[in-house]
Formats: C-alpha cells, sequence, structure tokens
C-alpha cells in the first residue's frame, strides 16, 4: 500500500515537472484581469460626472469625499473629489449607484504604499493629469516630446 501511493505521487511530480510551465515574471508580464474585477483606484470622468452625489451617499464607509458648486448656469458641478481607499471595501455600491457611469476601477491592482497619507487620492487632479498626458504631443518640441514652459 505504502509503495503504491508513493508511486502514484511520483508519477504526478513528474507529470508537472515535464509539462508546460505556468510561471509569470511578476514585474515584467501581468496576468489578465477578468473584467469584473474589483479594485485600484477609481477612475472619474469628470465629464460624465452629474455631481448628484450618489456615489458617496451609498459608501457604507464615508470613502468618497466630494463637494459640489452651483455654476452661473444653475447647474451642479464637482469642486472636490476625493477617493479613501484605505475606507474602502471594494464592495462595488458607488459604481453601481452612478446614474451617469462617471467612476469605474482603473484595475490597477498595485497599491500598496507606505503612509497611510498615500492611500488619499484626488479623482479631480488624476483626470485632469489623464487627459493631459492623453492629447498630442507638442509640435514644437522634438523627437515627439512635450514642450516644456
Amino acid at each position: 500500500m505504502q509503495g503504491k501511493g508513493l508511486l502514484k505521487g511520483m508519477g504526478i511530480t513528474l507529470k508537472r515537472f515535464v509539462g508546460k510551465k505556468v510561471t509569470v515574471q511578476y514585474p515584467e508580464e501581468k496576468l489578465p484581469l477578468s473584467p469584473r474585477f474589483r479594485g485600484g483606484v477609481l477612475d472619474l470622468s469628470v465629464e460624465k460626472c452629474i455631481a448628484c452625489g450618489l456615489c458617496a451617499m451609498s459608501c457604507p464607509n464615508q470613502a468618497i469625499d466630494l463637494g459640489t458648486a452651483v455654476g452661473e448656469n444653475k447647474k451642479k458641478h464637482l469642486t472636490r473629489y476625493h477617493y479613501l481607499s484605505g475606507r474602502c471595501l471594494y464592495c462595488d455600491l458607488c459604481i453601481e449607484a452612478c446614474p451617469t457611469k462617471a467612476i469605474v476601477w482603473d484595475k490597477n491592482y498595485e497599491n500598496s504604499t507606505y503612509w497611510r497619507d498615500d492611500l488619499e487620492h484626488d479623482c479631480m487632479a488624476a483626470a485632469a493629469a489623464k487627459q493631459g498626458t492623453a492629447g498630442e504631443p507638442d509640435a514644437t518640441a522634438p523627437d515627439g516630446e512635450k514642450g516644456e514652459d
């Protein structure tokens, strides 16, 4: 009985040894994420947001802090949108509550930090930076680099 189990185990080990390797070299390669992945940082689309505040009200831990103001045309607009990822449960209630689908997860699962202050994210500043980098490179800069002023 003991020899039979040992041979069976060695057979499995030998099959795994000569089979296809499944190791991923992590920093260079990343595993593909499923479309239903919940995590990372909230990615805000300022153009879509109507500043209704439903995302902040639906959060059970108050991980979203937003400020609104009424403009000259009597429409609300965002003045601040802070996401506190240290408080977040990643429950997806804020994304489900948004009527215009203005917030989504950014699919970046590398969000470890040394300091607690780094867990607060200014989503409006990140959206502005993303729009700034998404534009065309400056035509006057050599080699397609952005011009520095």
